[in-house]
C-alpha cells in the first residue's frame, strides 16, 4: 500500500454510514465507508441529558481515550469510536481538540481500520527531535502508537506532519512491535520520549500464558483474562521509533490493559520524582525507572473508587508541568434514554503524589481551567446546618462545582443531596457514601472536606482534597434542579453554578 492509498485509509473512507451497524471482531474485515463525520454536523450538543462540561462525541459511541497529547496551543484528545453505531465496534480512533481541556471541537476520525484489523487503544506523542523523519518545515510530527487487533495482535504507528488533522500509517501499518506469543494478550501502547537515557519507551501489557492440559493429558496454552492471574508490562526501548529491543517485565497480579506511565514531583519537588504505573482500573503503584527496570516497595494503591472510571490517559507534552488525566466514565448508557449519543469522558483531573502519614499517595484534583464556567457563587461561612435551608431552596441550576467542610466530630452525620443525588458522610466509619460507593474521609486537623461536581449524567466525589475519587454515572432528574443538607452543627458551603462548555445553539 502506496502512501497516498494510506492517508486515504485513514482519512476518506466514505463519507456515508450506509445503514452499517457492524461490531468486528478480531481478524474480521472492517466495514468500508467508517469516515461518517460530515453526518455527525447536524447533531448539536443540547439534548435533555447532554453532558454540559464531560467530552460526549456528537453522536455514537465512545470508549477509552487514546492518544492524549498537546502540541501548538492544542489538547488532542483521541478515543475509540464506533463511526457508525450507538453500540460498540468497529473500533477507529476519533478525534477531538481544545485549547482548554473544556471546550472540545470534534474533528473527522483520525485512524480508521484497515488490513483486516481494528485500531485499538495506544499513545500520542511529539517527536521534537524528529527521529522518524517524517518532519515537514517547523512544524513537529505527531505520533500515534497503537495496537492493531488482527490476530496475532501487533503494535504499529502512524504519524501527523500538520498538526493532527491527517494521519498516514508508518510501514503500510505494518509492525513495530510484533507479537509477543500472545495472540491477543497484549495491547495499549504507551510511548514516550526518556531524556536521560537519549530513548524512546514503550510500555506495553502483556499477559501471561497459563499452562494447562487437555482431557488427553495433552499442554495447552490459556491466554484469557483470569481475576488475580499473572500479567506483565513489558518494557521496551527504541533509538529510532521502528527497532524496539525488549528492557524488562515488570511482573503484577493486578495489571490489566491500557497501562499509563507518568513521572511525578513529590510534594510539587521537582528535584524529588517518582513513577507511577496505572492500569485501566487504576490500580497503581509508585517507584523509580532507569530507563529499562521498574522497580517499586510493591504497595498497591487506587486512583478511583467509582464504578465508571476506566483506561485513564495522561496527557504527553504537557505545556505547564501539569499531568493531567481523563478516564472513560464506563457503563455511562446514554443508549437507553434516547440520546443519539453513548459513553461520556471523566471531568480532566491533575494528579500529584503527596507524602502523608501512610506514604506516598496519589491525590487528583478537577484542573483549574473549570473556573472559567463559573456563573453565580453562593458561599456560606460556618453557618448551622439548620439555617441554611431557606438560602439553599433559592439556588435553582442542574450544573454545580460544589465544596463542604466540616468537624465531624461537632456534626455527625451529615446528607447532602444535589439535584435528587444523595451524599451521605457516615461519621462513625469516617467515610462517604454514595449508593455502593465509599470513600475514606478521616478528619484532617479536625476537618473534612469533599467536593462535587454534577452534570447532566455524572457525580464526581473529591474527598479531602483529592486523597481519595469516586466517578459514578448518574442521571439526575431533569426537574429536579435543588440542593438539601441535613444533619446537625455548622459547616461552610461554596456552591458554584456552571455554564455549559458547549456552543450555544
Amino acid at each position: 500500500m502506496n502512501k497516498r492509498k494510506n492517508a486515504l485509509v485513514l482519512a476518506l473512507v466514505g463519507l456515508s454510514t450506509s445503514g452499517l451497524t457492524t461490531t468486528l471482531s478480531a481478524g474480521e474485515e472492517p466495514a468500508a465507508d467508517l469516515q461518517t463525520f460530515e453526518s455527525y454536523l447536524d447533531v448539536g450538543y443540547d439534548q435533555k441529558y447532554r453532558p454540559q462540561f464531560h467530552f460526549t462525541s456528537r453522536k455514537n459511541w465512545l470508549n477509552d481515550p487514546n492518544g492524549m497529547v498537546y502540541y501548538d496551543g492544542e489538547y488532542h484528545l483521541f478515543f475509540q469510536h464506533n463511526p457508525v453505531s450507538i453500540k460498540g465496534g468497529n473500533k477507529s480512533w476519533g478525534h477531538a481538540v481544545s485549547k482548554d481541556m473544556l471546550h472540545w471541537e470534534q474533528l473527522p476520525h483520525a485512524i480508521l481500520p484497515y488490513g483486516g484489523g481494528t485500531i485499538y487503544s495506544g499513545t500520542g506523542a511529539v517527536d521534537h527531535n524528529n527521529t522518524l523523519g517524517k518532519q515537514k518545515g517547523e512544524v513537529k510530527t505527531i505520533l500515534a502508537c497503537f495496537t492493531l487487533a488482527k490476530r496475532p495482535f501487533y503494535q504499529a504507528l502512524a504519524y501527523s506532519t500538520d498538526k493532527g488533522r491527517t494521519f498516514e500509517l508508518f510501514n503500510e501499518g505494518k509492525a513495530i512491535v510484533p507479537n509477543q506469543g500472545l495472540d491477543h494478550g497484549e495491547r495499549d501502547p504507551k510511548l514516550f520520549w526518556h531524556e536521560p537515557t537519549k530513548k524512546w519507551i514503550m510500555a506495553l501489557w502483556v499477559k501471561k500464558t497459563l499452562t494447562d492440559h487437555d482431557r488427553r493429558g495433552r499442554k495447552k496454552e490459556r491466554y484469557e483474562n483470569i481475576p488475580n492471574g499473572p500479567a506483565r508490562v513489558r518494557f521496551f526501548t527504541s533509538d529510532n521509533l521502528t527497532d524496539w529491543t525488549m528492557a524488562s517485565d515488570f511482573e503484577r497480579k493486578w495489571a490489566f490493559e491500557c497501562m499509563d506511565f507518568v513521572h511525578l514531583p513529590v510534594d510539587g519537588d521537582p528535584n524529588n520524582k517518582k513513577w507511577l504505573l496505572y492500569d485501566a482500573n487504576f490500580d497503581y503503584e509508585i517507584g523509580e525507572f532507569d530507563g529499562k527496570t521498574f522497580t517499586t516497595d510493591k504497595k498497591l494503591g487506587k486512583g478511583d473508587f467509582g464504578r465508571n472510571f476506566y483506561a485513564a490517559q495522561s496527557f504527553n507534552n504537557s505545556p505547564d508541568g501539569r499531568t493531567v488525566i481523563i478516564g472513560w466514565m464506563k457503563k455511562s448508557d446514554f443508549d437507553k434514554v434516547g440520546m443519539p449519543f453513548n459513553q461520556q469522558m471523566s471531568f480532566p483531573t491533575t494528579m500529584e503524589l503527596r507524602t502523608t502519614p501512610e506514604g506516598i499517595h496519589l491525590f487528583r484534583w478537577p484542573i483549574k481551567e473549570i473556573e472559567s464556567l463559573y456563573t453565580k457563587k453562593h458561599e456560606f461561612k460556618n453557618r448551622p446546618i439548620a439555617d441554611l435551608a431557606a438560602a439553599l431552596s433559592k439556588i435553582d441550576a442542574d450544573l454545580f462545582d460544589a465544596s463542604i467542610e466540616f468537624d465531624p466530630k461537632k456534626t455527625g452525620d451529615i446528607e447532602w443531596t444535589l439535584r435528587g443525588l444523595k451524599v451521605m458522610y457516615q461519621a462513625d466509619k469516617q467515610e462517604f457514601l454514595y449508593k455502593d460507593t465509599t470513600l475514606a474521609a478521616p478528619a484532617v486537623n479536625g476537618t473534612v472536606k469533599l467536593r462535587v461536581l454534577v452534570d447532566r449524567g455524572s457525580i464526581e466525589l473529591f474527598a479531602n482534597d483529592g486523597a481519595a475519587v469516586a466517578t459514578r454515572f448518574a442521571l439526575p432528574d431533569p426537574q429536579n434542579r435543588s440542593i438539601s443538607l441535613s444533619g446537625k452543627g455548622n459547616v461552610s458551603l461554596s456552591i458554584n453554578e456552571l455554564k455549559s462548555s458547549w456552543p450555544q445553539q
